[in-house]
């Protein structure tokens, strides 16, 4: 982290609480983990009441889409849901140039914590037995919520953030015409033509990972809800089934031939656990699944074209692991990255 984002970022909280003389208790600190955002760990001296404590920024460049999380992550803490309070959101208008969003700081870790390499393969056991029915008793919890107050929220925003995942597909279907992409523009447009009918709506995390749950002392905290939206339970269920069915990790010669089984093992475990505790209404055909994962094979796909029309494609993110995956899932030719650049040849 820069000195002007620590800068700004206590330059943005002086003028959110009207305190210029507003001040670090200690030097704030970057946290790992996010792509889209920057998240920052900070501790003000004498703070006014509903800023004390040990707090995160998380700063985007997008002032809609950091109401969006905001009233996602405010409503469903408001219903007793695991997930950090929040505590101030700014529009861009700021000495930090973006958007502002603090919550609680999370005392907790991932459940994968500590774990590189091989060192998964060690503890498969432990892994199989917790994580796919923490990851389903949070979607099935999820879905229990009442989504009305945060679906009228969110209807009200003014920017673009489509509400419904066809208005999500659609989106996606303009940023791959963007992009220049006419295969992922085809795959849209086959995803809409076939979207499974259905008036079943609940408060939808869409990005329900491991890295996305911190286990603390007092149970899993569920963060990060860019993507979330009121929409079919689905939306969660195809995104984790994604990723726990392949799961994005490097490993060298045996470790690799073990993920495929492994990830099948925890995906099985996954929705067996989610059937047991999920509402009869909350149930997902498996005609929904897979229309709800290929949304989000086609979600990694159009923002790896994203990063390719830029030139800003990262070395390392799980989406370059993915990307084989999401183009098999749509049936569409893959043959390395070089292949999915404009003008490749």
């Amino acid at each position: 982290m820069g000195i002007d984002t620590a800068d700004g970022l206590l330059a943005t909280l002086r003028a959110a609480t009207g305190r210029d003389g507003l001040a670090y208790a200690e030097p704030p600190v970057a946290l790992q983990g996010g792509y889209y955002a920057e998240m920052v760990r900070f501790v003000l001296a004498d703070p006014p009441a509903d800023l004390a404590g040990v707090l995160v920024a998380r700063i985007v460049p997008n002032p809609v889409t950091a109401a969006w999380e905001a009233a996602l992550q405010r409503d469903v803490a408001r219903q007793g849901f695991p997930t950090p309070a929040v505590r101030l959101v700014t529009g861009a208008d700021t000495p930090l140039g973006r958007s502002l969003l603090v919550m609680d700081h999370v005392d907790g870790r991932s459940t994968l914590s500590g774990l590189h390499g091989l060192g998964i393969l060690t503890q498969i056991p432990a892994v199989v037995r917790h994580l796919p029915d923490q990851l389903a008793t949070l979607a099935a919890r999820l879905h229990t919520l009442d989504p009305d107050r945060v679906a009228a929220e969110l209807e009200a925003l003014d920017g673009g953030i489509p509400t419904t995942t066809a208005g999500f597909v659609e989106a996606q279907l303009w940023l791959a015409a963007t992009a220049e992409r006419p295969e992922l523009v085809a795959a849209a447009e086959r995803l809409l033509a076939a979207e499974p009918p259905s008036t079943r709506r609940v408060i939808s995390h869409g990005d329900l990972h491991p890295f996305n749950v911190l286990v603390t002392a007092d149970g899993p905290v569920l963060i990060d809800w860019t993507v979330a939206r009121v929409a079919h339970p689905g939306f969660t269920l195809g995104f984790t089934d994604l990723m726990l069915s392949h799961p994005p990790v490097e490993l060298p010669g045996p470790g690799a031939a073990a993920l495929g089984p492994l990830g099948r093992l925890l995906a099985r475990r996954f929705h067996r656990t989610y059937r047991a505790l999920a509402a009869p209404q909350d149930q997902v055909s498996d005609e929904e699944l897979a229309w709800h994962r290929n949304v989000h094979a086609l979600r990694i796909l159009v923002e790896l074209a994203g990063w390719d029309a830029a030139g800003t494609r990262p070395t390392s993110h799980p989406w370059l692991i993915l990307e084989p995956v999401a183009r098999r899932l749509l049936d569409l030719p893959f043959s390395g990255p070089a292949a999915a650049a404009p003008g490749a040849t």
